[in-house]
């Protein structure tokens, strides 16, 4: 009887350590899962936060619009199209967006019967539209996910085995950036919907 005891007690002690090492590992998994992003480029690409302490971080208490503005040299093209199109002045409401953003070269490497179908207005409103969506993007709508855009049609989103994340075939270049009323996210290409 009394060793059955004992035993009962040791088994309580066992459990009672066990619980506390779990637990103490939850919580450090769940404090560094922004450090993770930094190792894990998908989680990178849709959670700017993990880059915050570093150089490389990119925040912005402006919003959208005035933050595409200031990316001097980077967004230049696809603000000066969202301006024709009269697209610039809705990002800068509030809400929660989330914008994939063409670089320059991204443009500038269009070839000229894809920019010559873009340049007419129908088309490039359809266009800027498929890179707009209107809400955030977290890594939980990753890989093989399809995200409706402001446009009507979705994006694919997929996450290869070297961790690239691709929305339909272009390359998304982390860190993002975290304005005030959403994220910008740059793409390496000018994204086309289906059927363009």
């Amino acid at each position: 009887m009394l060793i059955q005891k004992k035993t009962t007690q040791n088994t309580k002690q066992l459990f009672k350590r066990l619980a506390l090492i779990v637990g103490m590992a939850g919580v450090t998994t769940f404090i560094s899962f922004p450090v993770l992003a930094k190792f894990y480029p998908p989680l990178a690409l849709f959670q700017p936060s993990a880059y915050r302490s570093y150089p490389s971080y990119r925040n912005s208490e402006k919003n959208i619009a005035d933050t595409l503005v200031a990316e001097k040299g980077k967004f230049a093209n696809f603000v000066y199209e969202l301006q024709q199109a009269g697209l610039l002045d809705e990002l800068k409401q509030q809400g929660s967006f989330t914008i994939f953003a063409p670089s320059d070269e991204a443009f500038n490497a269009l070839p000229k019967d894809v920019y010559q179908r873009y340049s007419q207005p129908e088309n490039r409103l359809k266009v800027l539209k498929y890179h707009l969506v209107s809400r955030l993007i977290t890594e939980k709508n990753l890989n093989g996910a399809e995200i409706p855009t402001v446009e009507g049609k979705s994006v694919k989103v997929t996450v290869g085995s070297d961790g690239v994340v691709k929305l339909n075939n272009a390359v998304g270049k982390p860190p993002s950036i975290q304005t005030k009323n959403g994220v910008i996210v740059e793409i390496d290409r000018v994204l086309l919907p289906p059927g363009f």
